[in-house]
């Protein structure tokens, strides 16, 4: 009994040092693309976990100093058991901030120190929002206005930060307006909001003999809850080249001379020193009332379009045969925004269906002035069908505060009797193959053919054919099995070499990352991928699916020293954080980070020898 006892306790310490030595692979790692900000400047938080499942998003309440978005709530990566949290953040006071540790299941992720500084205060800029309506209802499209004054030529400014935190708001739908011909408007430039490129309006004018210039662009927001929703204020962060004297030749900066988008970072070069003033300015937050749909009186077929809208139907052609299509014209016009707009399927229409056959495809909808023209074919099931019958098309207005059901015109319609298709001498409706299968074979076939033959025991082929068909499948197997002999030699021989200058490429391969890259996304990112091709062919494994657990456990088999890999597991977390953060443009030292890198892989090489 004493045996059995322990045999069970050592086999629950084997599982419970197996436990401990998985869970040591397991990883929270945080990290941010900027940690030297200013105020109103938008940096992102990237936290990437490897668990054995899937945690809950942390908890954000310890982030009082910074305003934060939820950008990924644990988006799926291409490593196995790996997740990723995305967060937009936005200091709200100026100093010594700090990201707290993060919990996301059992694991914690380290906090992140972030220094905010203040920008220059100004008057001579302002961002304002405009809504064209205080109050709407639920699912009516209301259109936001954002307008950029300043007295500072836009020649004059680089490094534009604009953060609309209502684009990323789930309480609100942002639909772009339909304007064609504003990318030729001489009065159009583009200019990054929020990660995208918007087309705004440019405006010149004086007030109080100031020459002032402005900015300015729309969005149709379409609230998608009901209630007294508070719209955050927008921000602007950028830097203004100091005016010189207007009499030099470098204080000649005529009005009109602007960049035509302004694709440069905060922390672009061309804007460092005592010639830039850093500016910062923030909108007045707004308030929109949203009232909610009466369920009284709302028809079946209202799919959710707040306004007032006409529908017209056109149809062609109108003299056609049973199953012969019909292509219906379908334009739908709104009173004010016709991005609303959405006419849904045929097949949701009474008096279509039993009548017509409708295709589940259309076209997508053609946009026109304040009409979106959508275009379908039907076919007719019968020449009982007299007419096209009107569309219904279901709404709520908000002028008659009451849902309304308007329809198109009735189409008169002539249907005839399909085609028909005579089958030797038949009159009867048929399809083409059934005619053939009864009529062609019993015509053209001679009826000798019907009759049952028996071939002779190898009447077709020669005795030494059949005896060297019989030996063929031996011959083959052992053929294969010798070139895989030398396959497998060969493999082996170019698997040593691979191994043998895998340190050699990796300094060629990180020499060429110091003179190719000086931001930490760039560098991270091509230093991943070398350190995986290194560990990959030193150690004879697949670099594309290498994990850090894989790699370590060959390089235990080797003795390699505690010291060495817990500095590779650093530096494999650290890329492995930067695999999935693209875009941003925090600077660093290159060198640095590629000769601590390389002195990593040195001391690997060294074991491993």
């Amino acid at each position: 009994m004493d045996g059995w006892k322990t045999a069970c306790l050592a086999a629950m310490l084997g599982l419970g040092a197996g436990a401990a030595e998985a869970s040591t692979n397991f990883y929270a790692q945080a990290s941010a693309t900027e940690t030297n900000v200013f105020l109103g400047q938008v940096f992102n938080l990237d936290v990437i976990v490897k668990a054995a499942e899937k945690p809950d998003a942390p908890q954000l309440t310890g982030l009082a100093d910074f305003n934060a978005t939820v950008l990924d709530a644990g988006k799926t990566t291409s490593a196995t058991n790996t997740w990723l949290y995305r967060y937009a953040l936005r200091a709200k006071r100026e100093g010594e901030l700090q990201i707290p540790a993060l919990r996301l299941g059992g694991l914690t992720t380290s906090p992140i120190g972030i220094k905010a500084n203040k920008p220059e205060a100004t008057d001579r800029m302002k961002l304002e929002l405009k809504l064209s309506k205080p109050s709407v209802y639920l699912s009516e499209p209301v259109l936001l206005t954002a307008v950029w004054d300043s007295t500072y030529q836009f020649g004059a400014i680089k490094a534009v930060d604009l953060h609309f935190p209502i684009l990323n708001d789930k309480r609100f739908q942002t639909l772009e307006l339909y304007e064609p011909k504003k990318e030729n408007n001489a009065q159009s430039t583009g200019l990054p909001v929020h990660g995208t490129r918007v087309l705004a309006t440019r405006n010149s004018y004086k007030a109080e003999a100031t020459q002032h210039q402005s900015l300015s662009f729309s969005k149709l927001l379409v609230p998608k809850h009901s209630g007294t929703l508070l719209i955050q204020p927008a921000t602007l962060l950028c830097a203004a080249e100091k005016e010189k004297d207007p009499k030099s030749k470098q204080g000649q900066r005529s009005a009109f001379q602007y960049p035509s988008y302004f694709d440069n970072t905060f922390f672009d070069q061309n804007v460092t020193g005592g010639s830039w003033t850093r500016i910062y300015t923030e909108s007045a937050p707004l308030e929109l009332e949203v009232k909610p749909l009466p369920l009284e009186g709302r028809p079946d077929l209202f799919n959710g379009m707040v306004g007032d809208f006409t529908i017209l139907v056109d149809a062609e052609p109108t003299n056609v045969r049973v199953g012969e299509p019909v292509t219906l014209t379908i334009t739908i016009t709104a009173q004010e925004y016709m991005e609303s707009i959405f006419f849904q399927p045929l097949r949701y229409q009474p008096r279509l269906v039993n009548h017509f056959e409708i295709p589940s495809d259309r076209s997508l909808p053609r946009r026109e002035g304040k009409s979106k023209i959508y275009t379908q074919t039907i076919r007719p099931l019968s020449t009982s069908n007299t007419e096209v019958p009107p569309l219904l098309l279901a709404y709520f207005s908000p002028a008659s505060n009451a849902y309304i059901t308007v329809e198109s015109a009735p189409i008169p319609l002539k249907v005839s009797p399909a085609e028909e298709i005579g089958v030797f001498g038949g009159s009867i409706y048929q399809s083409r193959l059934r005619a053939v299968e009864e009529g062609i074979r019993h015509n053209y076939e001679d009826p000798d053919m019907l009759e049952s033959r028996r071939l002779p025991l190898f009447g077709w082929a020669h005795p030494f054919a059949v005896l060297g068909f019989l030996l063929l499948p031996p011959l083959l197997a052992g053929g294969y099995s010798l070139i895989s002999l030398f396959g497998e030699k060969r493999h082996h021989i170019h698997r040593t070499a691979k191994a043998a200058r895998a340190y050699k490429v990796f300094r060629k391969n990180a020499a060429h990352i110091v003179h190719s890259h000086s931001m930490k996304s760039e560098i991270y990112e091509d230093l991943d991928r070398v350190l995986r091709a290194y560990l990959g062919d030193r150690l004879h494994l697949t670099p594309g699916a290498l994990s850090f657990r894989d790699a370590v456990a060959k390089l235990e088999e080797a003795d390699t020293q505690n010291e060495t890999i817990d500095k590779l597991r650093e530096l494999f977390m650290v890329c492995e954080a930067y695999r999935f953060t693209h875009g941003f443009d925090e600077k660093a030292n290159t060198k640095k980070i590629v000769h601590d890198a390389v002195q990593v892989i040195k001391n690997v090489e060294k074991t491993l020898k």
